[in-house]
């Protein structure tokens, strides 16, 4: 019983850190896709405005 205990802790432990570490992924993906659409914006704007 002991040993079962162990493994269903340890196999929750796993899938609670794995978990974590996709949320961080998704996250960092969602943050990087807002940075490069927020740059693509600027150098447009930059490039079609006119110079004085």
């Amino acid at each position: 019983m002991d040993e079962t205990m162990v493994g269903v802790a340890m196999g929750f432990s796993v899938l609670l850190i794995a978990t974590l570490l996709v949320v961080g992924h998704y996250r960092r993906e969602h943050l990087r896709q807002r940075m490069i659409r927020a740059m693509h914006g600027r150098r447009l704007h930059d490039f079609t405005r006119p110079r004085h």
